[in-house]
Formats: C-alpha cells, structure tokens, sequence
C-alpha cells in the first residue's frame, strides 16, 4: 500500500499513482464493473486542451455510519486534503465530524473518459447497491461529475455536476438503507457483525490525466469470451453486464508472518459463477502467489450476462497486504496524541 501520509492538493496534483483506499487486513479491489453497455466500453470524446484529451482516474469509497447518533453532516464536503487510505479517511472524518460507527463497505478505481458512464454494483446484506458515475467536460484541472447510487429498488443519492479540481476530494451524504452492519466482539474476541440500516457517504477522489494515462479502464476489467477464453466481439446493441463477487476467501498464511504488497490476478467466470483459467497478472512473491490463487479459486460469483444470458468472462482483482486494521481506541489514542501535538506547537508560536 501507499505511505499513510496526508497528501494536500498541490503535493498530490505532482502524484501519477492511484489513491488507493484500503481498510481490511486483507483488502480486496474488485476490478471488475458490474453494468456495462457496449457504447460505454467504447468510451466518448474527452475535453482538448493544448493538443491533449484529458480523462480520470476516479477512486471512490463506500462508507457507512449512524446518523441517528452522529451531528448533522453536510450533503456535499470537500476535503482539505486527500488520504491514501480508508483508515487516515476515517480517523479525519470522525475527528471532524463526529460520526459515530463510520466504516468502509466498498472500494473502487476506474477511468473513464469525458461522457464515459461506469456502473459498479456490491452486494451488501441483502440487496445490491448499484452506482453510476460520469464524469463531464474533463479539461487539465477540473471536471464535473455524475453519480447515481441506488439500494434494491430506493434511490439513495443523486447528483449532477459536482465540480471538482485535481486529485480533490469530496464526501457526498447520501441517504439510509439496511446496507449496513453493526459490528462487535462474538465468542473467541472474533469481530462479527449483524444487519443495520445506516446512512451512506461516499468519498471521490478525481486524478485528472492525459487520456494515455488511464488505468483499469472498464474495457479492460471485464469482457465476454468463450469457453477457451476468446473475446466475443458485441455489438453496440448488446447488452453486457460483467460478473461479481458473491463471496470472497481470504487467503491463508502461518501465523505471525507479515505479509506487504499485493497480487493481481485474472481468470474467467463461468456459467455456473465458478473462477478458472486463473493466470497471476502482477507477482509479488511465489509462495503468496500460491496462497492467493488458492483463495481466487474457491470465489463464488454471480455470472456474466449477455444479453440476459450467462456467458463465460473475464475477470481481474488486487489483493493486497496490509497492516491490520487499528481498532477504534487505538485511532481515537492516535488521534488525541496528534492533538496534543498541535496544541504544543501553537504555545511556542505564542511569544
């Protein structure tokens, strides 16, 4: 993962890297968007500027918390800085605002070219939560934004025309849905967690580059192909809507070693929403290797559809190492010594 450091607007415009959010002990980006129609795959004309077609790399989390316990929180706030992950996100949002059982659902990075439309989908309790996001009249700097998030069948926040500069960060309150998860300590001190309703928040985080420069474009992340694994060439007219993940397993090491880095990895879902053909994309050591295509392979899925119908597709995730996740009192210590910290500066800047 990235260093944990706060990167402000101007440090981070300086940045190529993606902003990646991670906040589990074995964090999963699931690089693979679950609605797509074969006109968005091919991606629409972006703003020129210079001789340039810009675009973006758009990196957005899921959140959830309780509002019923928390202050009232804007609908849209925009961040003085961006956090390169879900945890340093988390400690400044409950520091700034209070939220109370605020915690990460979902995480994605996608780019998209101006007018390109992406849709993503989670399952999350009992129903799907689905997004839509368009990015619009993306210029060197800026751009405006479209994002459409529904719950089953209720609307949960819908907005036009966000502006946003580069690599700004915005936080979007959206509304409440029993897609949350009250979490807390079962038998053995195991974490486990039951169904809520909670409301939603949604962070984005917009890189703004160079068309050439975009990473996990939605034609890349999943595309339709046949049992032997060759493309099937769709029309516009067709519909394609690519796998997603039902249920993931974590991949399992000797107690006590530390694991760092991440491995991506593709394969193809089949009819049945079982992985094959697994192939490790990026390699970050043969033996985590080993453990972490063991993991893809017992992934269950619902299918690829085409045209309504089940087909064999492709299908790429990131699974990435990372410290455990602080617990709650280990980030409200963090955060009361980072205040006392500031309180000490500010009496030697007193004469």
């Amino acid at each position: 993962m990235k260093t944990s450091r706060l990167q402000t607007a101007e440090h981070a415009e300086e940045r190529r890297g993606s902003q990646v959010l991670a906040c589990l002990r074995v964090i999963f980006f699931v690089l693979a968007g679950p609605v797509l129609t074969a006109t968005a795959q091919s991606g629409a004309g972006g703003a020129r500027a210079a001789g340039h077609e810009y675009a973006v790399n758009l990196t957005f989390a899921v959140y959830q918390y309780d509002a019923q316990r928390s202050p009232a929180m804007q609908e849209l706030t925009r961040l003085s800085g961006t956090y390169s992950t879900a945890q340093e996100e988390i400690a400044y949002l409950k520091d700034k605002n209070k939220l109370e059982e605020l915690a990460v659902r979902h995480s994605r990075s996608v780019g998209l070219r101006s007018g390109e439309t992406f849709n993503d989908a989670v399952l999350l309790g009992p129903q799907y939560m689905v997004f839509s996001v368009t990015p619009r009249d993306v210029a060197r700097g800026y751009m405006k934004l479209d994002l459409r998030v529904r719950y089953g069948n209720e609307p949960l926040l819908d907005v036009k025309s966000i502006e946003f500069e580069n690599f700004e960060t915005v936080v979007l309150r959206g509304g409440k849905g029993m897609f949350g998860a009250k979490y807390f300590v079962g038998p053995g001190g195991r974490q486990e967690n039951v169904p809520a309703e909670r409301t939603l928040l949604v962070s984005v985080t917009a890189e703004i580059v160079p068309v050439t420069n975009l990473r996990n474009r939605p034609q890349e992340l999943s595309h339709p192909v046949d049992e032997y694994g060759g493309a099937i060439r769709i029309k516009e007219s067709d519909r394609f809507t690519p796998p997603v993940a039902l249920e993931r397993v974590a991949p399992q090491f000797e107690a006590g070693r530390a694991v760092r880095g991440a491995v991506l990895l593709g394969g193809v879902v089949t009819p049945e929403g079982k992985m094959s053909n697994i192939r490790v994309l990026r390699s970050l050591d043969p033996v985590i290797d080993e453990r972490a295509v063991e993991a893809f392979r017992q992934y269950k899925f619902s299918p690829a559809l085409l045209n309504g119908k089940a087909v064999f597709a492709t299908y790429r995730e990131e699974i990435a190492f990372a410290a455990p996740t602080p617990s709650a009192l280990e980030m409200e210590e963090e955060q009361r010594k980072q205040r006392e910290v500031e309180k000490e500066r500010q009496k030697r800047k007193k004469p």
